[in-house]
């Protein structure tokens, strides 16, 4: 009888929620109500990681590189998979960093770099044709991303493949030279890049990305 009385409330407060959207037109204040019982997220597109032991490699025009493009988009990746995903462990960067360095840069074998780091699987991120300009006086980030997961256990099959060609952050206008300098946009950038990858692994909340595109006006 509690749970038929609970259904019934949320039954009528949704209805209720229709016919107030409806007659004055207050959809952010239902919108919010509604965030409030069942929530935003959107469902991972690939779930995966959990109870998975994940190395996470970053190619650029390098290859499979440590630079500071690399090191920085890593490092993010890893603390936000670690919070996000329940019992996930990420292989130490060192250990990654330890066999590319004993096996080449441009080795690009992930099943055998699974094996060498022993992990289950591994995110590979490729991200090409990097620019943080637009024209002389704006910063604008751009990049060509690949994101794929290769399962060492099934031979290093490709389980999982998300592009985003011609990538842009933010997508409208930028801080100018004189608001901010070139490092602190570059962490700007990655930071925004390795949000947009880690939620392809985890539920989220789409209007995280509506604030990043803000953030850039902070600068």
């Amino acid at each position: 009888m509690h749970q038929y009385s609970i259904q019934r409330r949320f039954l009528l407060l949704g209805l209720g929620l229709v016919f107030l959207t409806s007659s004055t037109g207050c959809v952010n204040l239902a919108s919010n109500l509604l965030y409030q019982l069942y929530g935003n997220k959107k469902a991972a597109e690939y779930s995966g990681f959990k109870g998975k032991k994940v190395a996470i490699v970053c190619g650029t025009e390098k290859g499979l590189s440590s630079d500071a493009t690399a090191t920085l988009l890593t490092r993010y990746l890893d603390a936000l998979l670690s919070s996000n995903i329940k019992d996930i462990t990420i292989v130490r960067q060192d250990k990654v960093e330890k066999w590319l360095d004993a096996h080449g840069w441009s080795d690009a074998d992930y099943q055998e770099i699974g094996k060498g780091v022993e992990a289950d699987q591994v995110l590979a991120i490729n991200l090409m044709n990097m620019t943080l300009r637009d024209g002389m006086t704006l910063y604008k980030g751009k990049a060509d991303i690949s994101v794929s997961v290769y399962d060492v256990a099934d031979g290093g099959k490709c389980v999982y493949r998300k592009n985003f060609p011609e990538f842009e952050y933010p997508r409208i206008g930028g801080p100018t030279v004189t608001d901010t300098s070139e490092a602190r946009f570059h962490v700007l950038f990655l930071t925004v890049v390795s949000q947009y990858i880690g939620t392809l692994f985890y539920d989220a909340d789409p209007n995280e990305k509506v604030a990043l595109d803000a953030l850039s006006a902070s600068l």
